[in-house]
């Protein structure tokens, strides 16, 4: 079941989430949501909608920080009054969109383990012959959002030599794959869990 899309050089948080916050994106809608203090973001090209705490304002990854260069889109939402390092917002949640070859069925998704593990043991691999120190914190593990299926793993890195804690979903829908990432410093992980994975479990895919 592999060859769904190419996982090579996919960088993802291991490499820093390195994210800007250089406006909107124009790609997608902004609407208020009932919760008051979230906004949710819709990209219908996509078919893709994420609600967010307000603290988190939408943005454009950098360059390096593409989640691989097979990604078709790539959206962030950052704390533009939290963690920098390097010029760049670290507390943040990023979606990247992968086109894959052909649609994927519900029924297939668990099949895709074995590839996505392979994923996450290349990023580990980098990360070990590297100054990252990536530890897993949960392995990769079988999820559903919304209805979406995939996996999901929560791991440590560092990174100029603070230490963060993220999550990272790959969750398959039709003719896509999307890859969400949240992420913090390892000592305001307790504090931003809550908003963090409240805005991935958030997630909906047509």
């Amino acid at each position: 079941m592999c060859g769904f899309r190419k996982y090579v050089a996919l960088l993802l948080v291991l490499a820093g989430l390195a994210l800007t916050v250089a406006g909107c994106s124009g790609s997608g809608s902004i609407g208020g949501s009932s919760g008051g203090g979230t906004t949710t973001y819709a990209n219908d090209k996509y078919g893709f909608t994420l609600t967010h705490d307000k603290q988190f304002s939408e943005g454009k990854p950098v360059e390096s920080a593409s989640a691989g260069g097979s990604s078709v889109f790539d959206v962030v939402f950052a704390d533009k009054q939290g963690t920098v390092i390097s010029d760049r917002y670290v507390d943040a949640i990023q979606v990247s969109v992968y086109e894959l070859a052909r649609e994927v069925t519900p029924t297939e998704v668990p099949k895709l383990k074995a590839e996505v593990q392979g994923v996450v043991d290349q990023l580990l691999a980098q990360a070990t012959s590297s100054a990252s120190s990536a530890e897993v914190v949960q392995p990769l593990q079988k999820v559903t959002v919304n209805g979406v299926p995939g996996f999901s793993f929560t791991y440590t890195y560092a990174e100029g030599g603070t230490a963060l804690t993220a999550v990272t979903y790959f969750l398959f829908k039709g003719k896509y794959e999307y890859e969400i990432t949240a992420q913090t410093t390892s000592d305001k992980w307790e504090a931003l869990k809550g908003k963090l994975e409240g805005a991935v479990q958030s997630f909906t895919a047509k």
